[in-house]
Parts: structure tokens; C-alpha cells; sequence
């Protein structure tokens, strides 16, 4: 497919919204206690990973991805029933760089019925961050709004390192590379010991992909805060009731 074919094929998706999202949850270690959920984009003609790594046009991207997060945030909205949990979103750097980033905080300021201290934007691993200051700048505009701020595929990306301490985030997510045979390696228990340190009274720790009982187990012994992956929920539609 061409680059030309593609934009046309999103931006017919986005029109049509032939999308949906399913949601994840997140537990929290020291009480097993519902933290969240994680919104995942789905669609039938891309996998998300295709999805958003597409060469699109600047505009248009912007665009699917505020799209899927404003969708996202309505549909949690849509089905909560009691106080809300978490809900981690995530969004692309060139997002948050996009000079309509304002005008489109504008628009979920005034239809939004979570409040902002419940929405986590997870920023994906996907792309390099050209500016930095510019980027901190954003990351400045989301927290003054009241959001909070995740680091998402932590360890899978080469710039890992310089964006937790670039943006000090309130969440650090661990790639799920970390939790595939945690329970049977030293050397990934000792790295996640290493970033429990690190993360004391300042940031939440999360270990994305546990699949097994025994990986879940390490990880809690280890003092991971927050756990998630198909051991503890696969992505589903909520339903009324489920936050």
C-alpha cells in the first residue's frame, strides 16, 4: 500500500469511526485493588502497531491519535457507574508537539465528565523526540490541567533513560520483555530492583505483560507497584458497571 493509499484509508477510518477501544485493568500490588484500565485502539483494517507507525501526514496523525484518545476518555466516561478508577491513554510525542495540542485540551476540558486527575497519558516509545524543551513544555501544559503522565515501554526504546529523567513522569511502565520469565532470572530481577529504588515516593512502577502466576508473584515480592497483562485481565469491552 502506498503512503498516499494509507492516508486515505485512516482518514476514511476516522470519518466512518470504524474503531473501537478495549480497555485493560491494572492491579495494585499492596491490596490487589483495582488501579485502572489501559485503552487500547482497535480497528479491522490495521494492527495498531501498523497503525501508528505509519508514514502519515503530520496533520492526520495528529488527528487519529487525538481522536482515539477524545474516544477512548468518552467511551470510560460512558460506563462508569461509581467513583472512576485510572485511565491510561496514550498519546504520541508529535502529539503533544502538534501546535492544535491547546484547541484539542480546549474541547475534552469541556465535554469530559472524568475528572483530569484520573486520566494517565502514557507516552508511547513509537517515535524520537526532537525537542526537548518544547516537549517539556507540553508535558508542563498537561500537568497544569491536572492529568498525570506515564512513561510507556520503558527498556524497549533506546531513549528510555534520558525521558525518565527528562520528564520525571508519575508512572513508569516496564516493557513486558521484563516480565516474560521473571520468576527464573536474576539479571531482570535485579533491574526492576535497581528501578523500585529509583521510583520510591516519587513514582509508580508498573510491570506491563505478566502472563504467569509465578511472574506475578516476583514482581510483587520485588516491589513492584502495579501489575498488568492476561494473568490479571485481557482487554475487553467495559460494560455498566465494571468501573
Amino acid at each position: 500500500m502506498s503512503q498516499c493509499e494509507t492516508n486515505e484509508k485512516v482518514n476514511e477510518l476516522i470519518q466512518k469511526k470504524q474503531y473501537y477501544h478495549s480497555y485493560q485493568p491494572l492491579f495494585r500490588f499492596s491490596d490487589w485493588e483495582l488501579f485502572g484500565y489501559e485503552a487500547f485502539f482497535r480497528c479491522e483494517s490495521f494492527t495498531p502497531e501498523a497503525l501508528f507507525t505509519s508514514p502519515l501526514e503530520q496533520d492526520l496523525m495528529f488527528e487519529l491519535d487525538t481522536v482515539s484518545i477524545y474516544e477512548a476518555i468518552m467511551s470510560y466516561a460512558r460506563s462508569m457507574t461509581s467513583a472512576p478508577k485510572n485511565l491510561f491513554v496514550n498519546i504520541l510525542p508529535s502529539t503533544l508537539l502538534h501546535p492544535s495540542l491547546p484547541s484539542f485540551l480546549e474541547k475534552l476540558y469541556a465535554t469530559n465528565s472524568v475528572p483530569s486527575r484520573y486520566i494517565v497519558f502514557e507516552i508511547n516509545e513509537a517515535e524520537e523526540i526532537a525537542d526537548y524543551r518544547a516537549f517539556g513544555e507540553a508535558i508542563s501544559r498537561l500537568r497544569r490541567a491536572g492529568f498525570r503522565i506515564a512513561l510507556d515501554d520503558v527498556g524497549k526504546g533506546v531513549a528510555s533513560l534520558r525521558r525518565i529523567v527528562e520528564v520525571e513522569p508519575d508512572y513508569i511502565k516496564l516493557d513486558r520483555y521484563f516480565a516474560t520469565n521473571l520468576s527464573r532470572s536474576p539479571k531482570k530481577q535485579r533491574l526492576i530492583q535497581l528501578l523500585v529504588t529509583y521510583c520510591q515516593d516519587h513514582t509508580y512502577l508498573i510491570l506491563e505483560g505478566i502472563e504467569t502466576p509465578e511472574d506475578l508473584a516476583a514482581a510483587k515480592v520485588l516491589g513492584v507497584d502495579i501489575g498488568q497483562g492476561y494473568v490479571l485481565g485481557k482487554p475487553a469491552a467495559l460494560q455498566q458497571g465494571n468501573s
